[in-house]
């Protein structure tokens, strides 16, 4: 193939007549033409291929667009989930602190009463028909308010889930427990280990470890 240079360079020798001589003129063309050809084939078969790879660059960036938007969707949904139960929770807690409270109060004046009284020899200590009805109306509102409470026990199949994962988890790599429990995982079973350790947890640990295990966590995409 020709270089520019040799393209540059090449003379021709004249005729007679002055001219250049047809003959090498037409064979410099002809080479020129097949060099001209090739190059021109190469150049259209690169550009072909280079669409080719435009395409599949825009469909890689499209694809990508869509992974991080589900990815981002599905994390606001975690994070929805969780705060509206979290809210549930605290308000539940709430509820049934007030009204523990208000219970309180009012057996903490009856003690205090049975207490003068019994300073002053007026009676013996037994239960009183008012504390007798207080009992049971505190019984009827544990059972309404709390352990058979509409919210609770929407929340209650969640927590069951909450629990198993964590136990899974832990079930499957006991290496990760804390070294208090090691031992019991040695004397007594992994089962008998990562139960008690999470029946020590507290709702709001066990919910933070259940997240940090299983709850994808946030980023920032630049």
């Amino acid at each position: 193939m020709l270089t520019p240079q040799e393209v540059s360079a090449r003379s021709f020798t004249k005729t007679m007549m002055g001219g250049y001589n047809m003959t090498m003129v037409d064979e410099f063309l002809d080479e020129l033409t097949d060099d001209y050809t090739s190059l021109y084939k190469e150049n259209a078969s690169l550009k072909a291929k280079m669409k080719v790879l435009v395409e599949k660059v825009e469909e890689y960036r499209a694809t990508e667009d869509s992974m991080r938007a589900t990815l981002l969707t599905a994390q606001r949904m975690a994070d929805s989930i969780i705060k509206e139960a979290e809210e549930k929770r605290d308000g539940i807690l709430q509820q049934a602190e007030a009204a523990a409270r208000e219970k309180l109060d009012g057996y903490r004046k009856e003690a205090e009463q049975y207490s003068k009284r019994l300073q002053q020899g007026q009676e013996e200590i037994r239960q009183s028909p008012e504390v007798g009805e207080a009992m049971l109306a505190l019984k009827d509102f544990m059972f309404e308010s709390v352990y058979t409470n509409q919210l609770a026990k929407g929340e209650e199949g969640k927590a069951q889930d909450m629990l198993r994962r964590l136990f899974e988890y832990y079930q499957k790599d006991p290496d990760r427990l804390p070294g208090d429990f090691q031992t019991i995982r040695m004397e007594e079973g992994v089962d008998r280990a990562v139960c008690d350790y999470i029946a020590g947890m507290t709702d709001p640990f066990a919910a933070d470890r259940f997240k940090e295990l299983f709850i994808p966590k946030g980023w920032t995409v630049l």
